[in-house]
């Protein structure tokens, strides 16, 4: 074969392996609504696929692929592995990513604690037969769980490329995993790109907006300076006006307290005198207590004596009255009765004149 034939074939094996490998994708980025939508989300987890092809088991292979492709990206912190998703759906009942509503989202959201949910669904896929190569078409999504809002969406169409051997008959192409691959990097470095530049410019509004902040706290503090300025101004006068008054409060607090004193040592003073008088009532109360205890023993004692008297006296009106009475046969008299102590004595009865006397 000459040189020329040669070049041809090259070329045509070139041709076929270019349109072979073509990739057709489609992407939507929403714009945030939020200053932060894309910057603050930094933990997704990757949900099965669905799979709307003929051929069976396909999703399984994509399931596999797309979260260490997530995490090439290095645009999330965490992205959480299919089979962790799929516990916590069997955990909230959740069979299907088809029957995702709004509670559901946010409730794997809550569950997972993540900000974002990756899933998608595989919508072609025609398997590699001889002269022709695999195709496979599918759809990525990023969902917000706490408003359920699609943020990013993608789709994506990959075809195997044909190798030389393949061409010559040499050799099989690409594999059907292979095109997989190849369609699901496509998906997430464009959904990498559009969430980096997504992320500058929420950057460069989030600036913004601090410089506009700053810049009005800056307006503020001049103010705030200025009336603080002020303010201290009144201080300071105030501060002389209350020097005044304290020094004007403290003499006449000075002076008060030594009229205070002087009224203190007069009161002492009288306070001397008056517990001075009031020994001496005192003592006189005392000289006439006693008078009067010796004045009331004095008038007991007579008053005993005069008691005395009246019971010697009525002894004696009652000795009168008997010896007044008739005789009676002699016998002895009984003995008068003993007198009080200085009581005067008893005069004895005159005895009677004898028989035959004529009395006076």
């Amino acid at each position: 074969m000459n040189f020329r034939k040669k070049s041809l074939l090259l070329a045509t094996i070139a041709v076929l392996m270019a349109g072979c490998a073509n990739l057709v994708s489609v992407r939507h980025i929403e714009p945030p609504n939020a200053k932060d939508t894309f910057t603050r989300i930094r933990r997704v987890a990757v949900l099965p696929f669905e799979n709307y092809s003929e051929s069976k088991d396909v999703d399984k292979s994509v399931d596999t692929l797309l979260a260490p492709a997530l995490r090439s990206e290095e645009i999330f912190d965490d992205v959480a592995d299919v089979r962790f998703t799929r516990d916590t759906m069997r955990k909230l009942k959740m069979t299907s990513t088809d029957i995702l509503d709004r509670e559901a989202v946010r409730k794997l959201g809550d569950e997972m604690n993540i900000q974002g949910i990756v899933y998608g669904k595989i919508v072609g896929w025609s398997r590699k037969d001889k002269g022709m190569p695999a195709q496979i078409t599918m759809d990525l999504v990023l969902v917000e769980p706490t408003t359920a809002r699609v943020l990013w969406t993608g789709n994506v169409t990959a075809r195997g490329s044909l190798t030389f051997d393949e061409v010559l008959g040499w050799g099989p192409g690409d594999l059907e995993v292979d095109v997989a691959r190849k369609a699901v990097r496509k998906l997430v470095r464009g959904l990498a790109g559009d969430i980096r530049d997504t992320r500058g410019v929420e950057k460069k509004g989030i600036v913004a907006q601090l410089r506009t902040e700053q810049a009005q706290e800056r307006k503020k503090l001049d103010e705030l300076k200025a009336q603080t300025g002020k303010t201290q101004a009144e201080i300071d006068k105030a501060k002389a006006e209350a020097k005044g008054i304290r020094d004007s409060a403290s003499k006449d607090a000075e002076k008060t307290k030594n009229d205070l004193e002087l009224q203190k040592a007069a009161f002492e003073a009288e306070k001397s005198k008056t517990q001075a008088a009031q020994q001496e009532i005192d003592q006189e109360k005392l000289k006439v207590e006693v008078e009067r205890k010796k004045v009331a023993e004095d008038l007991k004692k007579i008053e005993d004596e005069k008691k005395a008297l009246d019971e010697a006296r009525r002894k004696a009106e009652e000795a009168q009255k008997k010896a007044a009475e008739p005789a009676v046969p002699p016998s002895t008299p009984p003995a008068p009765p003993a007198l009080p102590a200085g009581a005067p004595p008893v005069p004895e009865p005159a005895s009677p004149p004898p028989a035959g006397t004529p009395g006076r």
